[in-house]
């Protein structure tokens, strides 16, 4: 066998190891809670924000800015507690492939706003802030693509379910 091909298999074996996923999924669900609760006191100034980021037309924006952090919050549960991981690292994904979108954008056409990721933590709109956004869509997809389910109450909770049925 080749040294790249050994190389890959151990890389491989990294990514989807179950203490790697576990990691993963409490980081990438800690940013979400920690994100949409920030947003959560400042809904109208979070609709402002989103709109001014103009990629979306403005009804949309407006309801984008309403529901995301809640939806952030949910996400981030779920993730943490391992319940419904499939949906839940597709929708994150999904949400952070709007945000690397919308960032790229604005980056693009020069625009000065501020991220609008953490709420009032007026970070200025860059580079640095669509790394990050980079790094935790890389984080959704290794959860996606991972199949075990070490530590997560999802399988647990099935089980039990299955084990009162059968009494």
């Amino acid at each position: 066998m080749s040294r790249l091909a050994i190389n890959a298999n151990q890389v491989g074996q990294i990514l989807t190891h179950s203490y790697l996923t576990l990691a993963t999924r409490v980081a990438l669900g800690g940013v979400f809670i920690f994100a949409g609760v920030a947003k959560l006191g400042q809904l109208a100034e979070f609709q402002d924000l989103v709109e001014a980021y103009d990629v979306l037309p403005v009804s949309l924006s407006r309801i984008y800015g309403l529901i995301l952090p809640g939806v952030e919050v949910a996400l981030g549960v779920l993730l943490v507690t391992g319940l419904l991981l499939r949906i839940s690292s597709f929708l994150s994904i999904l949400i952070t492939l709007s945000f690397v979108i919308g960032k790229s954008v604005n980056l693009y056409r020069g625009v000065h706003l501020t991220c609008g990721c953490f709420g009032e933590t007026a970070v200025t709109l860059s580079s640095q802030s669509l790394a990050l956004d980079i790094v935790l869509l890389a984080m959704a997809f290794q959860i996606l693509f991972h199949r075990g389910d070490f530590l997560a109450l999802g399988p647990w909770l099935s089980q039990k379910a299955a084990e009162a049925e059968g009494e």
